[in-house]
């Protein structure tokens, strides 16, 4: 008896192996906890990664993000890595990056001029202090 029970249980392990939960769809409110999306960005992904550096005294993390934007500025543009922004509860602010760390290798974004209403994808890594939480968004400021 015992020897059809482990039988009928090595024979049904590789069916279990084999299924998977579904996959949830991102969504911008759903996408991560610690960045919600700014007006006119939709967040699709967000991980995260230790950085490859081994600076004394810093407990950094990048955020790399894939979102669209769409330019409301009233002005077409080419929109500036450096601009998409995470502002944290604190109002410090961390600019968008797409160089610098290995994580960030293979990171290619569009470079032209965005139409006012047009939007575009973007994957853009912040370097950010470890479990910061804040919004991102587009500053044209600067």
């Amino acid at each position: 008896m015992k020897r059809s029970f482990v039988l009928a249980a090595l024979c049904a392990s590789p069916l279990l192996a084999s299924c998977k939960e579904p996959t949830q769809a991102a969504d911008s409110s759903k996408a991560n906890s610690f960045v919600r999306a700014g007006q006119y960005i939709t967040i699709s992904e967000m991980r995260t990664y230790g950085t490859s550096d081994a600076i004394a005294g810093t407990n950094d993390e990048y955020y790399v993000i894939r979102f669209k934007w769409t330019n409301t500025l009233g002005i077409a543009l080419v929109p500036k890595i450096d601009h998409f922004v995470i502002e944290d509860t604190s109002k410090r602010r961390f600019l968008g990056v797409q160089t610098g760390n290995s994580a960030l290798v293979g990171i290619s974004n569009f470079s032209g001029q965005l139409d006012r209403g047009e939007s575009h994808e973007y994957t853009v890594g912040f370097r950010v202090p470890l479990n910061t939480q804040g919004m991102l968004f587009y500053d044209a400021s600067f």
